[in-house]
């Protein structure tokens, strides 16, 4: 950063008298004649030059002399009457008679902003004048006088909409700028307008030649070149045959955005279709990219100012290229689900990325937060076209990026048609962060389409987005009981065949349990048993198993199911002491929601006593009647940790009855354990077998045993 005085603001109270002076009646003006011997206006000043006849001429033939050539505050970027010369000779004009209206009035217009900005203004910001803060020269681009037409667009049903297109930004280059940005200020130059050579302060392709010529409305600074207005991201991949194809992928997620501010703002000239009255105004927004951000928009991210889109767009063949190299199953790429076509289209939007680091954005692309990329630098090779649009860089590139999960465990099934809801739901529910992780190796159980239909479930869109749905075909299921399911599929760890073995029971990623039996595995959300199918062993990641039948990871907690007698009878009695000593956490309307005994984020193994049992140590006095020693009954039957009838886990294990010597410490069990028999030990030396095992929860486990659990 910089720490500079302000250059000139000699002017400023004249200036300020003008603005004042601009909204006054002709009859106003008469009796406030501007003083004879003032320096003159903008016009005036560029008249008295004499090289610039041709941009005077220009701006008399769009009417706006009349705005000019009296008072107000304007900056000014005007080119030589060389540069107009050199201007004709490339478009074959010989005056700017010759030139178009509305493309003369866009030339006009993109080389005039409001407001008077010095060189250090436009640098540093209108009107900051305290010496002893350090600025920062961010707000490089400013909004010029051109506003595109309006135009008429109809979206897929037919609906008309009236688009209005943002005021061009003009961008001001300086040494101070790029200093500030730490990026190479000729490569970047040279990049987003190629053949030109950087020269320390330029405004969008001309170099600035004189400036801070001050005149009675403003400032003028001298350029080179005649300025056209550069062409915005959607208006570049018109133009491009080239790009076509990733246009209309693109323009798939086209949606029209009302715009309350640019509509009221309109005053009388939005009659589009000059029926006589005032049309409501849209922009035309994409739903893949950023937010406040399109490929028409200008304002980017709703600050224009210091913010530019970076887009690579990767021509027909690269894409084309990608379909054959890392897609199985689809006869073209406008077969991809659109959910998932999005997600790879979105690797290539980025927000302020600058052409001098395009060389490095493997390492250094922070945009994509959920899925890196293999390799997306850009090296002199790769770019098939490039200019820098009103919106920011654009880059064609001749090659395709590869999001980081192709080389992850997951490279079997990815871009394979058949796995592409099972790829969605990696992707959606942020399980490919993990997947991605180098030195890892996992098991990941991958269902097809199919078996995913199979479960009773499908990943698609609808009314509330994109996600998996089960029974209600109008709200996808909640986030978190989805994210359950995808991570019942990730193991941490190889597992191979005879880690299959039945009886045995395998931790998943999330510390739930899938259960193995003789006719496959299941996670306790759906006990239907998955086949485990073909599988292949990816290098130095692990290995891939398919499955039949999509894991449903158990969506309930200990609490939802003793607590709910209608569906499971078999814990009434338990749930019923439970709620009757006050083990019970309650809610504002004094409802129970959930146990006081069990701690978010920590697994048990609940052993509940039959109703019969149960009634039976009431009736014979061997369950107190008390609230408090109720409740530590009730402890003794949670112990900490998962514990399966599998042979793996047997001794002494925390309990959550507390101990009443020491009033924190907790109680101890002991389980006896092996396959397909599992008996707990209590206090008093009692042996309690286990009759109805292994209901799975979110939480833990839940075994029905035989008899009471006591504590002496």
């Amino acid at each position: 950063m910089n720490s500079l005085r302000p250059f000139i603001y000699g002017f400023s109270g004249i200036l300020l008298l003008l603005i004042i002076l601009s909204g006054c009646t002709k009859e106003f003006e008469e009796y406030y004649q501007i003083p004879e011997g003032l320096i003159g206006t903008i016009l005036d000043v560029l008249e008295e030059d004499g090289n610039y006849t041709h941009f005077i001429k220009a701006v008399e033939l769009v009417e706006y002399d009349d705005v000019l050539g009296k008072t107000g505050n304007f900056t000014v970027f005007a080119p030589s009457d060389a540069a107009f010369s050199e201007f004709f000779t490339e478009f074959g004009y010989t005056s700017v008679e010759d030139i178009p209206e509305e493309e003369l009035e866009g030339i006009v217009y993109y080389h005039i902003i409001f407001w008077a900005y010095s060189k250090f203004m436009l640098l540093y910001g209108l009107g900051v004048q305290d010496v002893t803060i350090e600025y920062s020269p961010l707000d490089f681009k400013k909004p010029t006088r051109y506003i595109p037409p309006t135009t008429i667009e109809y979206d897929t049903l037919g609906r008309r909409y009236n688009i209005y297109h943002e005021p061009k930004f003009i961008p001001v280059y300086s040494d101070e700028l790029f200093a500030e940005l730490e990026e190479d200020a000729s490569v970047n130059y040279s990049f987003l307008y190629p053949g030109s050579v950087f020269g320390g302060f330029h405004i969008d392709r001309a170099e600035v030649v004189e400036h801070d010529v001050p005149a009675q409305n403003g400032w003028i600074h001298k350029i080179d070149k005649v300025l056209i207005p550069p062409d915005n991201h959607d208006q570049i991949l018109e133009k491009r045959d080239e790009f076509s194809l990733y246009r209309e992928l693109l323009e798939q997620n086209t949606f029209y955005q009302y715009s309350s501010s640019y509509t009221t703002a309109q005053d009388n000239e939005g009659d589009v279709d000059e029926d006589g009255e005032l049309d409501s105004l849209f922009l035309k927004m994409n739903s893949i990219f950023p937010f406040g951000t399109s490929l028409d928009i200008e304002n980017v991210s709703y600050n224009g100012g210091q913010n530019i889109l970076t887009l690579f767009a990767p021509t027909n063949q690269a894409l084309n290229d990608f379909l054959m190299d890392q897609t199985t199953g689809y006869p073209s790429i406008n077969h991809i689900g659109e959910y998932w076509i999005n997600w790879y289209l979105a690797h290539y939007i980025g927000i302020n990325y600058w052409p001098s680091g395009f060389s490095s954005l493997t390492e250094d692309w922070t945009w994509d937060l959920t899925s890196l990329l293999v390799d997306c630098n850009i090296t002199e090779g790769d770019i098939h076209y490039s200019q820098m649009a009103s919106n920011g860089p654009f880059c064609g590139i001749n090659k395709y990026f590869l999001p980081k999960i192709f080389e992850s465990i997951a490279q079997p099934i990815y871009g394979n048609s058949e796995y592409e809801w099972f790829c969605n739901m990696l992707v959606f529910y942020l399980a490919d962060r993990l997947l991605n992780e180098e030195d890892l190796e996992f098991t990941l159980f991958a269902p097809t389409n199919t078996a995913i239909q199979k479960a009773g479930y499908i990943f698609r869109g609808g009314i509330s987005g994109y996600g998996l749905y089960g029974p209600d075909p109008f709200y996808p299921i909640s986030r978190k009981e989805a994210t359950d399911i995808v991570n019942s599929h990730i193991i941490f760890g190889e597992l191979s065949m005879s880690d299959f073995e039945a009886g045995t029971f395998i931790e998943t990623s999330q510390s739930t349990f899938l259960a193995v039996e003789q006719d496959g595995i299941y996670a306790g959300g759906d006990v239907t048993p998955s086949k485990i199918g073909d599988s292949e062993i990816v290098s130095g990641k692990g290995i891939v198993y398919k499955i039949d039948r999509m894991l449903v990871a158990p969506n309930t907690s200990i609490f939802e199911i003793i607590s709910d007698p209608a569906t499971y009878p078999q814990y009434q009695k338990f749930y019923q002491l439970c709620y009757e000593s006050g083990l019970m956490v309650l809610d504002s309307d004094n409802r129970p929601t959930s146990l006081d005994n069990v701690s978010v984020g920590t697994y048990y193994s609940c052993f509940i006593p039959t109703n019969e049992a149960l009634e039976s140590g009431i009736a014979n006095g061997s369950i107190p009647a008390e609230a408090d020693s109720i409740q530590q009954f009730l402890r003794y039957h949670f112990v900490e940790g998962v514990i399966f009838p599998d042979g793996e886990k047997s001794g002494i294990f925390n309990t959550t009855r507390i101990d009443e010597e020491s009033g924190y410490l907790f109680n101890t069990i002991e389980v006896l354990n092996q396959k397909y028999d599992l008996r707990i030990k209590d206090n008093m030396g009692n042996i309690r077998n286990v009759v109805n095992p292994n209901h799975i929860v979110e939480d833990g486990v839940i075994h029905q045993i035989d008899s009471c659990l006591y504590f002496q």
